[in-house]
């Protein structure tokens, strides 16, 4: 499952920023930088999330090699 995009998140940021009263002229340009932002950390999230099953950890921080965190 890919990552929504910012084109995805921005209008769910807007709606937030609405419900919490954050208005002002450059509203918009926050609205898609925190959407931006919030789709590139949710990419790599997802990207380690991918690659964290493969890679063996001590013993101590997991029930065995493959399985996740």
């Amino acid at each position: 499952m890919p990552a929504p995009s910012k084109a995805q998140l921005q209008p769910l940021v807007e709606g937030f920023m609405q419900q919490n009263e954050l208005r002002g002229q450059d509203a918009p340009a926050l609205a898609g930088a925190i959407a931006e932002v919030l789709a590139q950390a949710l990419n790599l999230l997802l990207a380690q999330a991918k690659v964290a099953p493969g890679i063996p950890c001590s013993p101590g921080a997991s029930a065995g090699p493959g399985r996740l965190l």
